[in-house]
């Protein structure tokens, strides 16, 4: 196996990004972060192209091979780095590049890395077998809205609410313990666009019964896009009222919210020099 080239990187107090060069020239992106976790790119670009996301913005190239997988991991402990954790949830939605993500996790599993991955949720035949067969340690479904008009707005190629929430409502009950309370919902607040109260009680109304956890996301801007971060007050004020519609909420790790803690952000800040 040829390894990637580990290019441009980033170094913050909890973040260590690298620019992945494959062997085609085509770049991803990968992240260390907190000292023990590895985020890795699934796809060169993405489909599903949320406008607050600088991983969608030029679209869809491809998808990655195992090889490429695996390769974001050797490349960075070729570089001296130790990851104990690796998330599929870099550039690239998994679901659709399946094939190659599930054999990654189950070779992350084989070298003893507990494995993980983001998603948006589509297709939904394929997050029903994410849900109950691959071989991660936990799963993060990004939803980010608790009307129909703004999951369009925010997760364009992402499945409808309806249909995602039927579908969790469905599989849910029948998952271990250990997996159901490995499963989680993220919710990224981004100002004027989800932060209303009638927004995040139609969200917790239908998160509620799930008794799933939910990740509370501060936005982290991307080079690519005008959405902005709602203020810290705003960010409280969504946590409370999400806790007071029933949910478990779990607020953004500093990691995510340093700067370049946006997966992507420097794939687009190269391609803006280049262009």
């Amino acid at each position: 196996m040829i390894l990637p080239t580990l290019g441009e990187e980033r170094r913050g107090a909890f973040n260590h990004a690298f620019v992945v060069t494959l062997a085609d020239g085509a770049r991803v992106e990968a992240v260390f972060y907190r000292g023990d976790t590895l985020c890795v790119s699934s796809q060169v670009g993405c489909a599903v192209r949320c406008p607050f996301c600088a991983s969608g913005a030029n679209g869809l190239a491809r998808g990655l091979t195992l090889d490429e997988l695996r390769g974001q991991v050797e490349a960075v402990r070729a570089r001296g780095l130790v990851p104990a954790r690796v998330t599929v949830s870099g550039v690239g939605e998994p679901l659709h590049n399946a094939e190659a993500v599930r054999a990654v996790l189950g070779w992350c599993r084989a070298e003893g890395l507990a494995p993980s991955l983001t998603t948006s949720g589509g297709p939904l035949a394929r997050l029903r077998d994410a849900l109950t067969e691959w071989p991660h340690n936990g799963l993060t479904l990004s939803t980010h809205a608790g009307t129909e008009s703004t999951r369009a707005r925010l997760v364009p190629k992402g499945p409808p609410l309806d249909a995602l929430f039927a579908t969790l409502g469905a599989l849910v009950p029948t998952l271990s313990r250990t997996r159901r309370k490995k499963t989680a919902l993220a919710y990224l607040l981004v100002e004027g666009e989800n932060d209303a109260p009638d927004e995040l009680d139609a969200f917790a109304r239908r998160a509620a019964p799930l008794g799933l956890t939910v990740h509370l996301y501060a936005l982290n801007p991307v080079p690519t896009s005008e959405a902005r971060a709602a203020s810290r007050e705003a960010y409280e004020a969504a946590f409370a009222r999400l806790h007071d519609g029933g949910l478990t909420v779990r607020m953004s790790s500093k990691a995510r919210v340093e700067a370049q803690g946006g997966c992507g952000t420097l794939v687009a800040l190269r391609a803006a020099r280049d262009a």
